[in-house]
């Protein structure tokens, strides 16, 4: 029995259904787009592409390539109610994934030094990250992507990823700042500054209805 579409199998019908791609392509397109906020692995990607046409969702077709012969993916009828029912409903609540905040929390079962790497590591990460961001946004600006008729979609995506990753750099920054005035990562308690920190985003919040 074919397994029930997830939200990945409906990203990549998704992908399919704005036009017909290789398996390589899609993956590569995948890895352009919905892998800075919906990350899988090439192998999930490939596997999942071969579940979409056990469920009738998508055609497969070998097509000949420049050195050989490749499969070129289409949404079927089927895949496109699908995707259009999928599209309809309320989607699952959103999740956040930083390893670095699971060492923070933990931090006190550990060093100093190894939560002063941590932070730097992933501050080195963000900007990289960052830079990738900045390179898909120029392209965006200039000229206008592969598909410039679906920027008015693509710069919602982008503007919240990208507005994530600044955010993400700067508590890097102030976090490394802060740990730096630590003497241990033991039985600190909240900090004048961290209550402030709290304080303030407790009466942020509070403002938005």
């Amino acid at each position: 029995m074919t397994s029930r579409p997830t939200a990945t199998s409906f990203a990549l019908l998704g992908l399919i259904g704005v036009k017909p791609w290789t398996a390589y392509e899609l993956v590569a397109q995948a890895r352009r787009s919905l892998h800075f906020f919906w990350p899988r692995s090439e192998a999930h990607l490939y596997a999942e592409l071969k579940r979409l046409v056990e469920r009738g969702h998508a055609n497969a077709e070998l097509v000949e390539g420049k050195r050989r012969q490749r499969t070129l993916y289409t949404i079927t009828p089927a895949g496109r109610s699908a995707l259009t029912e999928w599209l309809a409903t309320a989607p699952a609540a959103p999740a956040i994934e930083v390893e670095a905040l699971l060492r923070m929390l933990l931090a006190d079962q550990g060093s100093l030094p190894d939560l002063r790497a941590a932070l730097a590591t992933t501050s080195r990460q963000a900007r990289e990250m960052r830079d990738d961001a900045i390179n898909l946004g120029e392209e965006l600006l200039g000229a206008g992507g592969p598909f410039p008729q679906r920027l008015h979609l693509t710069e919602r995506v982008v503007a919240l990823y990208g507005e994530f990753l600044l955010l993400l750099i700067r508590w890097c920054d102030e976090t490394s700042d802060e740990v730096a005035k630590w003497s241990d990562t033991r039985d600190l308690g909240l900090t004048p500054q961290g209550r402030d920190r709290l304080e303030n985003l407790v009466d942020r919040a509070r403002e938005i209805p």
